[in-house]
């Protein structure tokens, strides 16, 4: 029902209408910020990542190919406008995860907090030692569950070079995750 709904709000948004553009934009909201969060690692630039992404996202509507998956599409525009900010940040190459990150459930108990958060710092970690392009790769498809054809799509880089920056990603994740336990290990067995 969504796919019709979806082409009818294309046309819409490819004729000018700016209510249907936003209602087409709106599923992907969270998933545009979470995904220039996961390239940036820096909550305030993935907002203003995001909303550069919308701007150019409405300011192009008018090229999009109906035969094209929007969803590719808007994420593609927003991987694009990180990669353009981290071009753009080069010689800072300071990028700091913010202490508590978008999404963390507060209705859990003090124990499941401390783990989730503890967790996530964890993951968080391990991901500022990932490149630009595995960060987006590893987000598109271990995060938002994207196919290797529509993570090939939506990145612009051929379905092998997806499996290899996957590939290396999980490694170096694993390994970082790895190296962060034992040093748990290590401190809580003193």
């Amino acid at each position: 029902m969504w796919m019709r709904d979806e082409a009818g709000l294309v046309d819409k948004a490819l004729k000018g209408d700016e209510s249907a553009f936003e209602i087409l934009l709106h599923p992907y909201r969270k998933g545009i910020l979470n995904m220039a969060y996961q390239i940036t690692l820096n909550a305030e630039d993935a907002k203003d990542i995001s909303q550069e992404a919308v701007v150019r996202a409405y300011k192009y509507m008018k090229k999009f190919k109906k035969t094209k998956s929007f969803k590719n599409w808007i994420y593609k525009i927003t991987a694009n406008a990180a990669y353009d900010f981290l071009r753009k940040q080069r010689s800072d190459r300071n990028l700091i995860a913010e202490k508590e990150r978008i999404g963390l459930e507060s209705k859990s108990s003090p124990e499941e907090f401390y783990q989730n958060r503890e967790t996530k710092e964890k993951i968080e970690f391990c991901l500022r030692y990932l490149t630009p392009k595995e960060r987006a790769v590893y987000m598109l498809r271990d995060v938002r569950e994207f196919s290797i054809k529509e993570t090939s799509q939506t990145l612009n880089i051929s379905s092998q070079s997806v499996r290899t920056h996957l590939s290396r990603a999980r490694k170096k994740i694993r390994s970082q995750f790895e190296r962060l336990n034992q040093k748990k290990g290590g401190a809580d067995g003193m």
